[in-house]
């Protein structure tokens, strides 16, 4: 039997470990805070995010959310854009997709 988590993952166009395992590399030039910031975030991003991989919250939901400083998550949220895993449009962060 398949648990409820798993095939929510299954029905996306992007695998939890995959993007996992370029958030890692993304941080791994950056500070422990910074990087551990990061992956607390790809986390709450993939449990929050809808099936095609788009984020509909606010940087001040985000902050409130994980308990972070707001300047921390902008630059956390810059890596990730310049490792072009993440894209942020009009109030959206949204994954890449392969």
């Amino acid at each position: 039997m398949m648990s409820a988590r798993n095939s929510i993952y299954e029905s996306r166009p992007f695998t939890e470990q995959r993007v996992l395992k370029e958030c890692r590399n993304c941080f791994a030039a950056e500070p422990d805070r910074i990087a551990e910031t990061g992956e607390r975030f790809m986390d709450y991003f993939m449990k929050n995010a809808t099936q095609e991989g788009v984020l509909f919250k606010t940087i001040k939901e985000i902050t409130l959310d994980l308990n972070i400083p707001h300047q921390t998550l902008s630059r956390v949220l810059k890596t990730l854009e310049n490792h072009k895993v993440i894209y942020r449009r009009n109030g959206i962060i949204g994954l890449w997709k392969d």
